[in-house]
């Protein structure tokens, strides 16, 4: 029901029970008031009646007494007139059926000289108005009636006044009393009902159009301010409660599209899933690149449809399910699934999960790192790395083999020219065969880096792996100036761990290092054995690493060179990942400006295993 039926109403009902109410009691005080009025009149009546009547008694004319009780009773207004002795018989009656008929209750009420009046059921069945006029007994009458104090009334004079004229006169005046009351309220009605409209209801109505316009969508819409009244100021509030909404919307609107580019901006893929129905809130590019779809395919879908395939949750017996295990905020899991990409093929990932809570709901966070894309990664830098080494190697290469050309052209030349001296051939041979075995360990030692790491770890002599690698990286570090030192142990550690792995780790740091110092400096690398592990430390001179880079230098795509160059931010990544594989740790020490050192311990390999 609108507002305005239900003010209307409001109104009828409670102007309408008043008017009832009042009406209601009006017309009694007005019948008491006429009845107190008609009873005056009788009792004046009734004085001169009874003075009539006192007067013929004394003069013993009962004909005129019954002639006057007959006149009276014969008179417009009155239903009938009797006089009842002192024990309530009916002397005189101006109707004949009621002679000799006794009115004790007439007699048990009464008083000498005190009148009463009062409504009663008349002999006819109707209502009228009964006064009561005990006659008194005085000096006169003594000798008929007896002594005052034994005999102190003389008769009762009863006049019954017909009541239906006295109902007549109050309902008429009450019917007029209430058309005019009900033209007062219709008038009030009215002029409250046309206010009511005016200054409340259309204010309203248009107040909510306007809201709904603006819910459905239409920010530029104000009410009108309308009158400087409490709707006028109410419509102002209203105004600057949807500037301030239009405000907070555009602004939310921009937090939520800078934590959609903050999603997007990074390389693994991200999702948010509501715990408690599995339903996807956000998603990045990252994620929808990973299974080719679309935003719109991931929002709004059951996480185990998004990305599994499923059309029911995932079992928890079957996959550990990050919705169903963590149950605490904060709570963190790592995991690996299987996703299933839109074109059907298999995607293998590792989902690193975590538990918050965001306006009373329960959040699961994913970062899901496609495990295809790492291998990818791992492997164009590992080539990336090789690739720095061709000049190194080709110069290298380049001298034995010019040194052999210079040897093979002098023995041509002594050849040609018949000389065929032993000793000098000799000399020639000889100094081809070392460098032939130069350019043989050159390739051996970069076979040995370049190779696919083996599944089973095996015993590796961490001083040759150390001295092999160094070697290759000469020609890059005499290019810039850096000088390198090898500090070996004597007693030749070996650790369990796989030899292309572990020059890849070699490589890496000491390329780290060359990088550190693009203007020239010093590099040592040192190895120590120990009863159950091996150190190896990369020590440079160069810029160090700042404090706030300091602990994140071993995050994927983390990268801050020295020399301005961009890197790929994998190579410290995978120098911690060979480090764990094989059981073992790598720590960092820099002070920026004065150098960095990179400490790795690994597990001895003892002469049982």
């Amino acid at each position: 029901m609108s507002l305005s039926r239900r003010i209307l109403r409001q109104v009828l009902l409670v102007a309408g029970g008043a008017s009832l109410l009042f009406g209601i009691l009006f017309l009694g005080l007005y019948r008491d008031q006429l009845e107190r009025e008609r009873a005056t009149t009788s009792e004046q009546v009734n004085r001169l009646l009874r003075v009539a009547l006192e007067n013929a008694m004394l003069k013993r004319d009962v004909p005129g007494l019954r002639d006057i009780v007959r006149q009276l009773g014969q008179q417009p207004g009155i239903a009938g007139v009797m006089i009842l002795a002192p024990h309530g018989e009916v002397r005189f009656a101006s109707a004949d059926g009621r002679l000799g008929r006794v009115f004790p209750e007439l007699t048990a009420a009464t008083k000498p000289g005190v009148p009463v009046s009062r409504f009663v059921e008349g002999d006819g069945g109707g209502e009228v108005l009964r006064s009561i006029n005990p006659v008194p007994n005085q000096l006169p009458c003594i000798g008929c009636h007896g002594p005052i104090d034994l005999h102190p009334v003389n008769g009762i004079l009863v006049v019954d006044y017909d009541a239906g004229t006295i109902r007549q006169a109050a309902y008429r005046s009450a019917a007029l009393f209430s058309a005019a009351g009900i033209a007062v309220l219709g008038l009030t009605l009215w002029s409250v009902w046309r206010l009511l409209r005016r200054r409340v209801i259309a204010p309203l109505g248009r107040l909510d159009a306007t809201a709904n316009a603006l819910a459905a969508g239409n920010l530029s819409i104000r009410a009108p301010l309308g009158e400087a009244d409490e709707m006028g100021r109410l419509a102002t509030s209203f105004n600057h409660m949807a500037e301030r909404l239009v405000e907070q919307i555009g602004r939310s609107e921009k937090q939520q599209q800078y934590l959609q580019q903050l999603l997007d901006g990074l390389p693994d893929g991200v999702r948010v899933i509501r715990q408690r129905d599995f339903r996807v809130l956000a998603a990045n590019s990252a994620y929808c690149r990973q299974l080719g779809v679309s935003p719109e395919q991931v929002l709004g879908q059951a996480c185990h449809r998004s990305s599994h395939a499923r059309e029911t949750p995932c079992a928890p017996t079957m996959v550990i399910c990050p919705v169903h295990e963590l149950r605490q905020d904060g709570q963190a899991l790592k995991c690996r699934h299987h996703h299933r990409a839109a074109d059907g093929r298999e995607l293998p990932v590792e989902v690193h999960s975590v538990r918050l809570q965001h306006e009373g709901e329960a959040l699961i966070v994913e970062s899901i790192i496609d495990l295809s894309q790492a291998v990818r990664h791992s492997q164009e830098q590992r080539l990336s790395e090789l690739g720095l080494l061709a000049a190194g190697i080709a110069h290298e290469i380049h001298n034995p083999l010019g040194s052999m050309r210079l040897a093979v052209d002098g023995l041509l030349r002594g050849l040609r020219n018949g000389q065929d001296d032993p000793k000098r051939l000799l000399g020639y041979l000889e100094m081809m065969s070392v460098e032939i075995d130069r350019c043989t360990g050159i390739t051996q030692r970069l076979l040995l880096l370049s190779r696919l790491p083996q599944q089973i770890p095996q015993i590796v002599d961490l001083n040759r792996a150390v001295g092999d690698t160094v070697s290759l990286l000469d020609f890059d570090a005499r290019s810039h100036g850096i000088v390198q030192h090898l500090d070996l142990d004597a007693a030749e550690p070996r650790v369990l761990a796989d030899d292309s792995d572990l020059r890849m780790l070699v490589l890496n740091l000491v390329q780290n290092a060359h990088h550190a110092m693009p203007q020239g400096g010093e590099l040592t690398v040192r190895t120590r054995g120990g009863e159950s592990e091996a150190l190896l430390e990369v020590i440079d001179s160069g810029c160090g690493i700042p404090d706030e880079a300091l602990g994140r230098i071993f995050d994927p795509f983390y990268s801050r060179r020295a020399d301005g160059e961009g890197g790929t931010g994998l190579g410290l990544t995978i120098c911690k990942s060979i480090v764990e594989r094989y059981g073992g740790r790598i720590d960092v020490v820099s002070r920026e400006g004065t150098g960095t050192i990179f400490r790795v311990a690994l597990p001895v390999a003892k002469v049982e295993a």
